[in-house]
């Protein structure tokens, strides 16, 4: 069952698959564990959308440090909405 831990906003509006994203949205981190024992943080929206998730932790507290940590930085960030000069890969 997810657990919502902390709230955040959304300083500026960027748009989201061609849509404008209001100023202050309201973004929710979840804590939840997988079937597989597995736990994991998750961001969505007033409507339950998800936006993002973390890979999985071996813990409950870890998956919500990992969270904290995100939440806490995220504060603090700019937003730059510059396209990278490079496509980024990821490795497999």
């Amino acid at each position: 069952m997810a657990t919502a831990t902390k709230k955040g906003h959304l300083a500026t509006s960027p748009a989201h698959n061609g849509r404008a994203v209001s100023k202050r949205a309201s973004l929710t981190f979840l804590i939840y564990s997988d079937n597989s024992g597995g736990h994991h943080w998750e961001i969505a929206d007033a409507t339950g959308k998800s936006h993002t998730r973390s890979a999985s932790f071996a813990s409950r507290d870890r998956a919500v440090s990992a969270a904290r940590e995100v939440y806490e930085g995220v504060r603090s960030a700019s937003f730059e909405p510059a396209a990278a000069a490079e496509p980024r890969t990821e490795a497999v």
